[in-house]
């Protein structure tokens, strides 16, 4: 078994692999605003049930994950993912698109967690458990490294064709990870006969969370910083950009370098960590935040975009940073569980933060909107960090 479980490494960052290689990333705001002529204020008000639909199957399916296997999760994420993705690229009324972007965000939901829940089993099987920071960096590596790869092709793809056309074939890569699900193999220890029930792995999963101080004013900052990442590398940088001169078949190449400064920063995450310790390298991220989006709200100038590899720097971190802090703190029978407060934690924010930013970006300008980011980071960001110091020297 323990070959089989070395297995799971590298069978895990290619299943990233292919699961986040979106050619549907490098064009998605465009496809829904120019193809099929929704407002920004309209697709931010679209991920607000995905978001929300995301809070609250976060922690069910991360439960689904602890107590019928890490693979059948991660199967399901795959199929899921794949069907939801083929409607959203056909479909042309915004109701139906709404719906299969609410079913793309449940395979999310059978899938985070349960990935490097896994990753960490498999090594602990194998007798590697100490290896598992610099595994989860180069997972991670991994995974940004397929974003840069959705990013050029898709552009490309959508630049000679249509947007459509790259969102529909992107269904076809998420498809190709569910054989590569099916051939995992499941850690012994979490296929034992005296796993507890599945209410009670929930239960247990999210008192475990919200009794450990530490645990809580970790996912509050994970929250605010992902969040303060996510929003203007996803919703913010393709109008950016468009409203800046640069065409649809240059997009991929403007975006790439965020991806590549994503993968590099998850490699050097385990580096930062150890040299300057824990608490030093999660003040890096909400200063950077702020900083760069003050860069960015302060400059009207395409030279501007260099602000953003800084926000790519700081998303890069933040998963491998956040994830070994976790794992250091969680069982492993409700790694997955507790894994998925955190995301859930995150999406609550976004679901807050989302529609508010393109009520703004609407109104007042993209400009407005990243001086939001820059305060929110700042102080939300700065506040929860000071809370977590205190909880952890305590």
């Amino acid at each position: 078994m323990r070959h089989a479980a070395e297995a799971n490494v590298w069978k895990s960052y290619l299943y990233g692999f292919l699961m986040d290689c979106s050619l549907t990333a490098p064009v998605w705001v465009l496809y829904l605003r120019d193809e099929r002529g929704f407002s920004l204020t309209q697709i931010t008000l679209m991920e607000v049930p995905l978001f929300l639909l995301i809070v609250f199957a976060e922690v069910p399916t991360g439960a689904v994950a602890d107590r019928f296997g890490r693979k059948v999760s991660l199967m399901l994420a795959s199929a899921i993912l794949a069907v939801s993705m083929f409607v959203y690229g056909i479909a042309t009324n915004y109701w139906v698109v709404l719906v299969s972007n609410l079913t793309w965000g449940l395979a999310f939901t059978f899938r985070s967690g349960a990935d490097t829940a896994l990753l960490y089993d498999s090594l602990k099987e194998a007798g590697r458990e100490p290896d598992f920071q610099r595994a989860n960096a180069r997972f991670w590596a991994v995974r940004f490294a397929a974003m840069l790869t959705g990013l050029l092709l898709g552009a490309a793809i959508a630049a000679e064709t249509r947007y459509s056309v790259a969102v529909t074939l992107s269904a076809l890569v998420s498809a190709c990870a569910l054989p590569v699900a099916w051939l995992l193999h499941e850690p012994a220890h979490v296929r034992a006969p005296e796993r507890e029930p599945y209410l009670r792995t929930l239960v247990g999963g999210l008192r475990e969370a919200w009794r450990a101080p530490a645990l809580r004013y970790l996912f509050l900052f994970s929250g605010v910083v992902g969040a303060g990442a996510a929003g203007p590398l996803l919703l913010l940088l393709q109008p950016w950009l468009v409203a800046h001169g640069i065409d649809t078949a240059s997009l991929g190449l403007w975006q790439a370098p965020m991806s590549a400064v994503g993968a590099l920063a998850a490699l050097a995450a385990t580096r930062l960590l150890v040299g300057v310790g824990e608490l030093r390298a999660f003040w890096t991220l909400p200063v950077m935040l702020s900083a760069c989006g003050c860069v960015l709200a302060a400059l009207d100038h395409v030279g501007a975009a260099a602000a953003f590899l800084g926000i790519a720097l700081v998303r890069g971190l933040h998963e491998p940073l956040l994830a070994t802090a976790v794992n250091r703190r969680v069982e492993s029978e409700r790694r997955a569980t507790v894994l998925s407060v955190q995301n859930m934690v995150g999406n609550v924010g976004m679901a807050a933060v989302w529609p508010l930013a393109g009520l703004a970006a609407d109104a007042y300008g993209l400009g407005t909107v990243f001086a939001l980011y820059a305060a929110g980071a700042a102080v939300l960001g700065g506040s929860a960090l000071l809370l977590y110091g205190r909880a952890r020297a305590g």
